[in-house]
């Protein structure tokens, strides 16, 4: 199964079901994160990623953009073939149908079918252990809601230094949460194999962080789409 249909999937299972079959299929450890939260949470946050980023080469004229937004689908595709093994295995309801509105309104814009308090301690976990890089602290996460809204306004935009600070915000966002998830997923996660996945993806983020922190000062710090 793919992180895509697993996502998909996941979305349509109850909350009490969701944690009741990761319970029974591989007890955790008291405080330990949920496979299956980490693998959507993940999943999510890498599409934003890979969205905007497809976006931003395809319309772009900055060259540093344009190499970084490169780099930043070659990324996340790479993660996602990592990550793709588990997420069959992790599915909570393997036939569940799939929920409506396409790769966005369907990935993206969907509540997490999972407990609130679990999903919160994905956020948390790091956010007091590691903090996100560049100085800026954890932040809170962005929601399902506000990610489409970032994705429909650039996809809305029109090339131009407005469009790329725009896109070079959003994706510092992103990546500062994907720090937050893949870091503390590394810290308390429940599968150690997943744990070393986590743990891998954390240096690049950390070069992507510095690269986009580096793009912003240029931009003249944070502006607003």
């Amino acid at each position: 199964m793919h992180r895509r249909d697993f996502l998909t999937t996941l979305l349509t299972a109850t909350a009490a079901l969701a944690v009741t079959r990761t319970a029974l299929a591989q007890p955790a450890p008291a405080g330990a994160i949920p496979a299956p939260v980490y693998l959507a949470m993940a999943t999510k946050g890498g599409l934003f990623l890979e969205n905007t980023a497809r976006d931003a080469y395809a319309k772009s004229r900055n060259p540093r953009i344009k190499a970084f937004s490169r780099a930043e689908v070659t990324e996340q595709v790479n993660l996602a073939r990592k990550l793709d093994p588990y997420v069959g295995a992790a599915a909570p309801m393997a036939g569940a149908p799939a929920g409506p509105g396409g790769l966005v309104g369907g990935l993206v814009t969907a509540p997490l079918a999972v407990a609130g308090a679990t999903v919160g301690a994905v956020g948390g976990v790091v956010g007091g252990a590691l903090g996100a890089p560049g100085g800026n602290g954890p932040g809170a996460m962005t929601t399902d809601e506000q990610k489409a809204q970032i994705l429909s306004q650039l996809s809305g935009m029109q090339p131009g230094p407005e469009y790329d600070a725009m896109f070079v915000n959003a994706s510092l966002q992103g990546h500062q949460e994907a720090y937050q998830i893949h870091g503390s997923y590394a810290q308390a996660g429940d599968d150690p194999a997943l744990r070393r996945i986590a743990a891998g993806a954390i240096p690049l983020i950390q070069r992507h962080i510095a690269q986009l922190s580096r793009m912003q000062a240029m931009m003249g710090g944070a502006r607003q789409g």
